[in-house]
């Protein structure tokens, strides 16, 4: 079906804009946009969805040579810092961690999409270390006793302030390590509207954080690891 045919197609370009979307709630204009990202693969270039894709787009898809080198690193890093339960959020459909669950570690997963929250329920149903809750994250400050949050490929997606009250939550938690997407060759963070997108570097204007206690390169394929697009990890 054609994108143009799709109702939720314009439902987030309606409230991608400024205008519209300064007549709702900052929460209701969260659980709008991302709601119609999801309801019309956006992400995937609103083509019709197929078991090989992920909601999330094709950064997230399984099995593909990029997830799979974040897997690995991710495993790494949690074996050498003894990493016992995370928090994956925004989570997704969770094709590509899935892979974590095959761990011990404890693995809770939030997103502001509820079909995607009950969908995970579904499919994960008879694995106990694992749980899900649909959560605005930009509302959501309970990040305590987590030892590692990701918040992979969120902050390109989301308003600069809001941004800045993500960060200032997670740094007055107790989680021991927290992570995100930083492209390195930004040096000019512009403003977006929810749901928008754009890289972003947290290294500067209005952010200016230090560098990160580790990092791992984002590898879009086998002979081409991505120059500017890197997990940083910070250490709380």
């Amino acid at each position: 079906m054609s994108k143009y045919l799709n109702k939720y197609y314009w439902i987030r370009k309606i409230f991608v804009n400024n205008f519209f979307s300064k007549f709702v709630s900052q929460k209701a204009l969260n659980k709008i946009v991302f709601n119609s990202i999801y309801k019309s693969n956006h992400w995937n270039k609103n083509q019709k969805f197929d078991s090989n894709q992920s909601y999330s787009g094709p950064g997230s898809a399984a099995n593909s040579i990029q997830t799979n080198n974040l897997i690995f690193e991710f495993q790494k890093f949690f074996k050498e810092n003894n990493i016992k339960n995370i928090l994956d959020a925004p989570c997704g459909d969770c094709a590509w961690i899935k892979k974590i669950f095959q761990t011990d570690i404890k693995y809770t997963g939030i997103d502001v999409v509820e079909d995607l929250i009950n969908q995970n329920k579904v499919t994960f149903n008879s694995n106990s270390n694992i749980e899900f809750y649909c959560k605005d994250l930009t509302e959501y400050n309970k990040f305590n006793n987590y030892d590692f949050i990701l918040m992979r490929d969120f902050f390109i997606h989301l308003p600069l302030p809001m941004i800045k009250k993500i960060l200032t939550n997670l740094k007055n938690s107790n989680c021991k390590y927290f992570a995100f997407n930083n492209y390195e060759s930004v040096n000019l963070n512009k403003e977006i509207s929810t749901g928008q997108h754009r890289k972003i570097n947290l290294l500067k204007d209005p952010f200016n954080l230090e560098l990160p206690y580790y990092k791992i390169q984002e590898v879009n394929n086998e002979n081409n690891p991505d120059q500017d697009n890197f997990i940083y990890i910070y250490k709380n």
